[in-house]
Formats: structure tokens, sequence, C-alpha cells
């Protein structure tokens, strides 16, 4: 069950017109080789920042499985998907690349060495999980900002703002090592164990998107008793989901400007 109250929508060209050319030399619909769009991209991105060629194809070597990708993203936005950001976005082919670049921009200075490692971790988690990667971006900026060690009121830590108790217990459930809260601490560990436990909840009540966005929130236990009590808990979910339209705005600029999208 998607947030349809949520809307991303957007006016844009159609795709194929972004890699349509016309030329004195009567040249039409040109299409660009891949290899050379995603050279052409990293180019352009490393144009702005200390992104090494290395690093680029670190990221662009990790698949983002769009039917996964699209799939949560219409669990999450429901009817609100069609004419979103999120559809927008469909066939990019360096969304991983943009994805980095904003979790490089995101993360504060003494922690932008871990970009690319927290990047990769964002995308593999992802897929693994069957999870839109766009959406880990939104909980982590809306639980912490992007940043690492950050403690939370209730003894929450880091990027996904997990409780020691409450990660030892993923841990322990998924296989995952687990050497003690300090571990939290580590940006790419912090998001292992957060999309775990997100996995768990989604799991746990079934794909309704708000209760267990809710859940990851108040706990799965409260949100029972509210639903229960016939009250929705909606606060969070909306903060969330904002964050997830700025970021999905983001990404579809970057993708149309960085020629990243290419034409049928």
């Amino acid at each position: 069950m998607g947030f349809g109250y949520f809307s991303l929508a957007v006016g844009v060209e159609p795709k194929g017109c972004l890699m349509s050319v016309h030329s004195n030399w009567n040249y039409r619909n040109i299409r660009l080789p891949r290899w050379w769009i995603l050279l052409a991209s990293m180019a352009l991105i490393m144009a702005f920042q200390n992104f090494s060629v290395v690093d680029g194809w670190k990221i662009n070597l990790i698949p983002i499985n769009e039917k996964v990708r699209s799939h949560h993203a219409k669990e999450l936005l429901g009817s609100g998907y069609t004419g979103s950001n999120a559809q927008r976005v469909e066939g990019a082919t360096s969304l991983g690349v943009a994805i980095f670049n904003d979790v490089y921009h995101s993360l504060p200075k003494k922690f932008k060495n871990h970009s690319v490692d927290l990047a990769s971790t964002i995308l593999t988690e992802s897929e693994k999980y069957e999870i839109d990667p766009v959406f880990v971006v939104a909980i982590i900026k809306t639980e912490s900002s992007f940043n690492p060690v950050i403690r939370g009121r209730f003894g929450e830590i880091g990027l996904m703002q997990l409780k020691p108790d409450t990660a030892q217990w993923i841990a322990k459930k998924y296989k995952i090592k687990w050497s003690g809260s300090k571990d939290l601490e580590n940006p790419s560990k912090n998001v292992r164990l957060g999309l775990a436990y997100m996995d768990w909840l989604r799991d746990k009540f079934n794909g309704h998107a708000n209760k267990y966005l809710s859940a990851y929130n108040a706990g799965a236990a409260r949100v029972c008793r509210m639903y229960a009590s016939e009250i929705k808990p909606r606060e969070y979910s909306m903060r969330v989901m904002r964050h997830y339209s700025e970021t999905y705005g983001r990404l579809a600029d970057a993708t149309t400007l960085s020629l990243l999208t290419a034409g049928n």
C-alpha cells in the first residue's frame, strides 16, 4: 500500500528526446554506446568533486535492479508513482553514480572518505532486501542528516539511529557480525544492520508502507496497538517521504544534466 497522498510529479520531455540529435549532416536519433555514456557521466561528476576514476567504476559496476527499485517505489507511492521523479529516472544508466554524488555531499567533511564504501553498501544491501536505494538515502537524511556518530535521546546511534539492543538482536537474527555498540558508528555496518531491521519490519507488516516505516521509528508493538485503536501514525512517514521526494528530484535533475538516460 503506497502513500497515495504524496506526489512527486514533474513536467519533463519524453526520455527519447534527451538523446535525439539533429544536425546539418542529417544524422537522426543518434544512439551513443553505453560505455561512452557512463564515461561522459563520470567525467562530468568528477569535474565538480574529488572523485577518482577507480571509485567511479567501483560504483558503476554495482548494478541497480530497475525492477526491484521501481517495484518498491510503487509500493511506497501507490498511484503517485505515475509521473513522479521516481518514474522519471527509469532507464538511467548511472543512477548509482548519482546516488554516490548525493551521499558524498551529505556526509560531514571528516567522513567523506567513507563515501564510496557507504554508497556501495546502500546499493548492494538494497538489492539484497529488494529495497529502493533512494528510500535508504531518505531514511538516513531523516534519522541522522548523514552524521555517522550522532546519538539520539533514547540511545540510538549512527546513520540509521539504531539502539544497540535492537542492533544486536537483528545481527543475531540475520547472522551479521556484531562486535558491540561501536559497530553502529561505522557508516556501512550501521546501514547493513538498519536495512536488515527494515526488511524484518517490512515482512512483519506485509509490505504496508506506512506501517513498517512508522514501526521503524516507533517500534512494531506500538504501531500494532495504534492501528488496533484505529490510530494511523503519519508524522514520521511523511518526513521520510518528503526527503524521498526531494532526493529523487535531485537525482532526476542530475541524471538528465549528465546525459545518464539513454534514448530509445
